[in-house]
């Protein structure tokens, strides 16, 4: 982001959203009219129109599903065709590259620095998908000897985070190994013996045996999955953009892919805004991390790992994420202290994502300098944490709309927190902690729905369990100083 707005320009009442969640008696009432006001957002984000000063821009590409690598793509008539071009060009800070709405791209984009990415034309977000191909219609589906399973017969060296049939109306399980000390393996699920593929019982349940012969297995009880499914989307390990200082990222539709949509280490003055993130995460990132008998899954919708500075995300419709909606992260030890300064997460409708917002700055056991400054959520409608697709990961007590991990010392300063609906969640409302009292964040006017009886979350620099029953609002006041938040109960 060039000229990132003030934090005091954000902090005003989200006023329709909040009256239509006004707390009365009747919890399914506000539900019903939060899920006609989310919608709403959802219809207005995917709609938004591209608003760029073009004569701002040195160059402009234009990209489309028409095009020729052959042509300069200096305009909609000589637009370029493929990502692998797009991505070989010596493009410059000030150049900006337009995707053709309506069209779809497979593969990653790698940003340049200081390039805006965007649409031009009429119709839909212009599509890239980190699927490599629909499976339903590319390659053929063997019955193997076992009942009801079939092979995908192309080779995947890349592990698949899961299979997302007819663009999200059903989704599959994926079978991963319980290593037991005495050398056999059990489904990370049901913990019943697991060895191979032909081990597959339950419907849409499938084995990625990505190290061996690299095909996917997948038990369809309904026969052959290209006859059932009109489209099978793979969630291939990898992200579909890698991030670079100065982007922006605008109006585009990212989906499918098993790590994360767009990823970067560190980075400043990065912006994502207008986009639709959907379906993302769920590869293997190790086969045994923390000590685990089981391998380790990730991948988030917007990741920064490492410090940044003025770091944007906002009007985005994010949702089935396995791990993160976005976050800004870093964990480990670095040789100079790491900042991670002027971060807003704005006016996003996040859904059925496990964590809708993530951060956590340095372990107690790693350098304890790093800083967090500048920290704006707001005007977001967050909804059903732990809810989506990533249900299936197996540590279930994680689920949050916030999430610290009070493991971290997250050192902050001027970190707000307003005007948002957190809408349920499957654990915590919110899990958020820090190291010191002074570093936790400030919260104004949110809408708090969650079960009666159920976790609000663990807050404070003690991380202590707080439950969401009739004490709640007096702890969120003596805890985050939240003096004007909506409490609702939905009753069992």
């Amino acid at each position: 982001m060039k000229n990132i707005l003030s934090l005091s320009f954000w902090l005003v009442a989200f006023t329709t959203l909040l009256s239509a969640c006004a707390p009365t008696d009747n919890a399914q009432r506000i539900i019903s009219d939060l899920d006609r006001e989310a919608e709403a957002r959802k219809q207005e984000i995917l709609s938004t129109p591209t608003i760029l000063d073009q004569e701002k821009f040195n160059n402009i590409y234009y990209i489309s599903a028409e095009g020729n690598d052959l042509n300069d793509g200096l305009s909609p008539e000589t637009a370029i065709l493929s990502l692998e071009h797009l991505n070989s060009l010596d493009l410059q800070p000030g150049d900006g590259v337009m995707f053709r709405r309506g069209d779809l791209w497979r593969g990653q984009l790698k940003a340049r620095r200081g390039v805006t990415y965007s649409a031009y034309g009429e119709g839909d977000k212009p599509r890239i998908y980190g699927s490599p191909y629909d499976a339903a219609k590319v390659g053929k589906w063997v019955e193997t000897e076992t009942k009801n399973v079939y092979m995908y017969d192309g080779e995947l060296p890349n592990d698949i985070g899961t299979l997302v049939f007819n663009h999200g109306q059903q989704h599959a399980f994926k079978v991963m190994m319980i290593h037991e000390e005495d050398g056999s393996t059990l489904h990370i699920e049901t913990r019943e013996p697991f060895a191979s593929y032909r081990d597959l019982k339950r419907d849409l349940e499938f084995y990625h045996d990505y190290r061996g012969d690299k095909h996917v297995y997948l038990c369809s009880t309904e026969g052959n999955p290209a006859e059932r499914f009109s489209s099978i989307e793979l969630l291939t390990k990898g992200h579909i953009v890698l991030a670079a200082s100065g982007a922006t990222f605008d109006n585009l539709c990212l989906k499918y892919c098993g790590s994360h949509g767009i990823g970067s280490g560190t980075t400043k003055d990065l912006t994502v805004t207008n986009c639709e993130l959907g379906w993302i995460g769920g590869s293997i990132q190790s086969e045994s991390a923390f000590g685990r008998n089981h391998p380790t899954r990730y991948g988030n919708a917007v990741e920064i790992y490492g410090g940044c500075e003025n770091f944007m995300v906002s009007n985005c419709y994010i949702y089935q994420i396995y791990d993160a909606a976005v976050t800004h992260q870093h964990q480990g030890d670095v040789s100079t202290p790491l900042m991670m300064r002027n971060v807003i997460y704005s006016n996003n409708l996040i859904e059925d994502c496990v964590y809708s917002v993530e951060y956590f700055l340095g372990r107690e056991d790693t350098i304890q300098s790093h800083q967090m400054e500048e920290i704006l959520i707001a005007n977001n409608i967050m909804r059903r944490a732990g809810y989506g697709w990533g249900k299936q990961r197996p540590d279930k007590e994680t689920p949050a709309h916030i999430k610290s991990w009070s493991h971290h010392t997250n050192n902050a300063t001027n970190f707000v927190v307003a005007n948002n609906i957190f809408d349920r969640s499957t654990r915590d409302l919110l899990n958020i902690a820090a190291a010191k009292s002074e570093s936790m964040p400030t919260l104004q006017n949110n809408t708090y729905i969650q079960h009666r009886g159920a976790s609000a979350g663990s807050w404070g620099s003690e991380g202590k369990i707080y439950i969401y029953d009739d004490t709640v609002a007096k702890s969120l006041e003596e805890v985050f100083g939240e003096k004007s938040g909506k409490i609702v109960f939905v009753e069992e």
